[in-house]
């Protein structure tokens, strides 16, 4: 069964990228390749900055399990915060360049604990460097988990169409998306979605997959404004992507009941680090006005950020905007 517990749409990206087969060399002061080991797995990383000096960001891609979560980002906002921090992206376990590890491995525990090792790896190379979390989608929500039980590492977190309620997500999406169609006159969206609102989708394949396919075409879908040539020029290694989403789909179902049961509302109380919350306002994978309610409760100071011409992808709909924001946030 497809899951779009996160980022969906798997057939559609795939199709986009299997043609790219380019490499991206730039000459940058910090650009290295490195494998972090941890207990039962090895994390690759590409670090990069402009400024050897800069305080450090550690980017959490969205999945879990996506190959397109670092590309993504390399092509749009990525190399103008490689000018404001030593940035880390980093592979999550057992995909992309990172060494493929045994299905039962792929616990939140382990995701969590995962974080904790490339954390402690980069105190010990970057030392006396304010460390900062960036976590999109999925990756948000690794963040949470991860400052749950790790506070005093990390300077300040950002936090990017990130759920705290994975199963009141999903009846968000039914009603954002029955909103979209009833102004744009779909029918046949109103027709197939209208049942859903009464029963849950997450239990039944065909409604699953139904909420998919209207996810994809709301407001555009989050690959509305991808723009083929410049993620091109960006990215490496796309002769293997196809096989990395067939992974991707193979992580996303190990995980999909540990995903639906992911719910923070009792416990982002605990959690002090200064925030910075950012969503779109046509993001229909993680609807804006339920993470504004739940954010709320959040422990530490924060800062909630609308971004009205979005959809999932914040990064690529409003670039500029994104990145200036978040340098301001990081850096005030």
């Amino acid at each position: 069964m497809k899951s779009y517990i996160f980022m969906t749409n798997i057939s559609l990206i795939s199709t986009i990228f299997v043609l790219f087969n380019t490499t991206a060399c730039d000459l940058l002061p910090v650009n290295q390749q490195v494998f972090i080991e941890t207990e039962d797995a090895t994390l690759y990383a590409n670090i990069r900055g402009r400024d050897e000096k800069a305080p450090v960001l550690l980017y959490l891609h969205g999945g879990p399990g996506s190959p397109l979560g670092i590309p993504l980002l390399r092509a749009y906002a990525g190399p103008q915060l490689e000018e404001s921090f030593i940035l880390i992206y980093l592979h999550q376990r057992g995909i992309m360049k990172s060494p493929r590890v045994p299905d039962s491995t792929h616990t939140l525990n382990n995701y969590v604990n995962d974080i904790h090792h490339v954390v402690q790896f980069l105190k010990k190379n970057f030392a006396k460097r304010d460390i900062y979390l960036l976590g999109h989608s999925w990756g948000g929500v690794l963040g949470y988990l991860y400052l749950l039980e790790n506070q005093n590492d990390i300077k300040k977190f950002v936090a990017v169409c990130t759920p705290i309620n994975a199963k009141s997500m999903i009846f968000g999406r039914i009603d954002m998306i029955l909103k979209w169609a009833e102004s744009t006159n779909n029918q046949k969206a109103i027709k197939e979605l209208t049942p859903l609102k009464d029963r849950s989708p997450h239990e039944h394949a065909a409604d699953f997959k139904i909420l998919g396919k209207w996810m994809s075409r709301a407001h555009g879908g989050w690959h509305r404004n991808l723009d083929r040539a410049r993620i091109n020029q960006a990215v490496e290694y796309e002769d293997l992507l196809p096989k990395w989403l067939d992974e991707q789909q193979q992580i996303e179902d190990i995980m999909q009941e540990t995903l639906l049961q992911i719910n923070l509302e009792d416990r982002i109380q605990e959690i002090k680090v200064p925030l910075l919350c950012i969503v779109g306002k046509e993001d229909v994978d993680v609807p804006w006005y339920l993470v504004e309610k739940d954010i709320k409760k959040y422990g530490g100071e924060k800062t909630f950020v609308l971004f009205k011409n979005s959809h999932h992808m914040v990064f690529i709909d409003e670039e500029d905007l994104f990145i200036s924001t978040v340098v301001k946030f990081l850096k005030s």
